[in-house]
């Protein structure tokens, strides 16, 4: 795919480099260049670009595939969760088996008695 763009050409490519590398900034801005660094900004390698079509193609075949099946699955699963509703709405309705509720009981602790404060007396 390409695509003239006044004095440019526009190319839609893939890019294939060792995995603990990236590629180097471009001096155009946003771009990269085809050159292969490690951490320390090393140059290791160049990166091979392949064409981008066949990638491209491959994309839109695998979405419309998808949708495909999404498409022709679509009534099925419609027909699975209009019957499952009935089934969970019935379940919904059973009395459920539960046990009586054991009531508890609340125990105040209580600390060692104290000796009474001293009173104070009017004169």
């Amino acid at each position: 795919m390409d695509f003239n763009r006044g004095d440019s050409i526009w190319e839609l490519m893939l890019v294939q480099r060792p995995s603990d590398t990236h590629l180097s900034q471009s001096s155009t801005p946003g771009g990269k260049s085809p050159l292969a660094r490690d951490d320390d900004n090393m140059l290791v390698t160049q990166a091979v670009l392949f064409a981008g079509n066949k990638a491209v193609l491959g994309i839109l075949g695998a979405g419309v595939l998808v949708g495909a099946a999404a498409v022709k699955a679509a009534p099925h699963v419609k027909r699975g969760l209009i019957s499952l509703r009935p089934k969970l709405s019935r379940q919904a309705e059973e009395p459920v088996d539960v046990e009586a509720p054991v009531p508890l009981t609340v125990v105040a602790e209580v600390g060692p008695e104290q000796p009474d404060a001293p009173r104070l007396r009017a004169v």
